[in-house]
This record gives C-alpha cells, structure tokens and sequence, in this order.
C-alpha cells in the first residue's frame, strides 16, 4: 500500500475521514458507482466520515443520492458540511443535524462587505448561469470566483496555482481577523467562525466515538501548505496523501481488503 507523507501504513484505523472534491470525487461531480462499492462495504467495518467546505445541498446531490436508498447509514457515516461547521448524523432514518456553528447577522455582513471589496479590486465578474459569486450558507460564507456552477474546465484552469487567492487570503485576514479563513476547491475561499475548521471536525468526530488521534487516517487531496487539508495535518491528525479520487479508491480497496481478511481469522 501506498504510504503518506505523515503516515507509515501499520495498523487498522478506527475510523476513516476524507475530503470530497478531488479526494473521494472530482470537482462538484456525482462520487463514482465504484467509490460508492468500496464506501458501503468498508462501512460495515468501520465507521467514515467527511469534511468538506461543500453546503448540505451538495453533499445530497454529489454523495448520497447516489447510495441504495435502503442503506443504513446509523453510526457508520458522519458528514462535516462547511468545513465542520456543521455535523450531521443518520438517525431513525433520516438526517439529522447535530450542531450549527452560525454566524451572527453582525459577522455575517462584515464577512459578505469583505467579500464584496475583494470582488472588486479583483474585477470578478458574475455570469447567471455560473450563480453567485458570495454564497451566505449559514455556518459559512463563500466567495467562489467564477460562481458554483461554472464548468470544471473553466474553474481548473482560473487558479490552478491558487496565486490569486493567495493574494486575496491577506487582505481578508486582516479585515475579518476574528474569522476562519481557507482557501478551498478550485476557485473558492471559504470563511467559517474562528477555530471552525477540518481539524475542529476531527476533534468531534473523535470524541463521539471516543477515540484517540493516532485512532483516525484522513485521506484528501490538498495536504501541502496552503491547501484545504493542511489543518488536518497540522494539528497531528494521521493523513494519507492522494493526488485524485482515483488513487483512494486504490488504497481503500487495500484497506477493505486487509479488514475482510482480519475479520475471517
């Protein structure tokens, strides 16, 4: 099995956590019939999660309308929209919400002016069919350069350095210094409550299940400084390092079979 940057492969974990676009599916595109395999029968096995800066919406639309509709996700799948500022939890059969992280309408509207300015000293221009470039999702605030639905050609090929944004992070941190404030995605910067980030979602996550760090693997695609699972891997969680979400299919095929083969002793 492929190794990561900050873990050596040696035990089981107790739980698998991993971030959605570009990890477990490409970009604002539905998760693939064979993740979705490999997702259910690893789930059988140990409980899974994933953080994400995407809204509830997307996390419907791109991951679990594409699960058999009599799955039983209870205690098996934990989902950290916004970047963990939100937990949902599968419960009597449906979802349920089991923390809000809300901004107050005073924050809010300092973060969307912020966003505003950075609009226009940036000259972005918003097209109807690609929607807003200033998302207000309750539990975050999104900037997304070229709107939510652009095409994925055209968002790969706006930042795929992420030196705009890295222009535009600074100038946000020090005009919303009481905030959390990512760059995310291909051309999003996503803007939560301070300390409200991936790895506060891992520290949940953890305690609901009373485990330990060294209990946990993280899988995302965006590990190195400056990317959107940097926090996760700063803070000392164990990652595993992909470049696409056909490289975590590969390792946790690996991973299922290694758990079907402990379990037949």
């Amino acid at each position: 099995m492929q190794e990561s940057e900050s873990q050596k492969y040696k035990t089981l974990p107790k739980v698998l956590a991993f971030d959605l676009d570009g990890t477990i599916a490409k970009s604002k595109n539905p998760i693939e019939k064979d993740m979705v395999d490999v997702f259910c029968k690893l789930m059988q096995f140990v409980p899974m999660s994933i953080v994400s800066g995407a809204s509830k919406e997307q996390f419907e639309n791109q991951f679990l309308a594409h699960f058999p509709k009599d799955f039983d996700f209870t205690d098996k799948l934990y989902i950290f929209p916004q970047n963990g500022a939100e937990l949902i939890e599968y419960r009597d059969g449906k979802w349920l919400v089991k923390y809000q992280n809300k901004f107050e309408d005073k924050n809010k509207q300092e973060i969307i002016s912020s966003l505003n300015l950075i609009v226009s000293k940036f000259d972005l221009k918003e097209n109807p069919e690609h929607g807003p470039l200033i998302e207000d999702r309750g539990e975050q605030v999104t900037l997304s350069a070229l709107g939510q639905r652009a095409p994925l050609e055209l968002k790969a090929a706006w930042d795929p350095d992420q030196n705009i944004r890295k222009q535009m992070k600074p100038m946000l941190d020090a005009l919303l210094p009481d905030n959390e404030i990512r760059i995310g995605g291909t051309t999003s910067i996503d803007i939560t409550k301070k300390g409200v980030n991936k790895a506060y979602a891992m520290r949940c996550l953890l305690e609901i299940l009373n485990l330990e760090s060294k209990d946990l693997l993280y899988f995302g695609d965006a590990l190195y400084p400056g990317g959107n699972d940097e926090i996760v891997k700063a803070n000392g969680f164990p990652c595993y390092f992909v470049h696409n979400p056909e490289e975590t299919l590969k390792a946790l095929r690996d991973i299922l079979e290694v758990y079907e083969k402990t379990n037949r002793k």
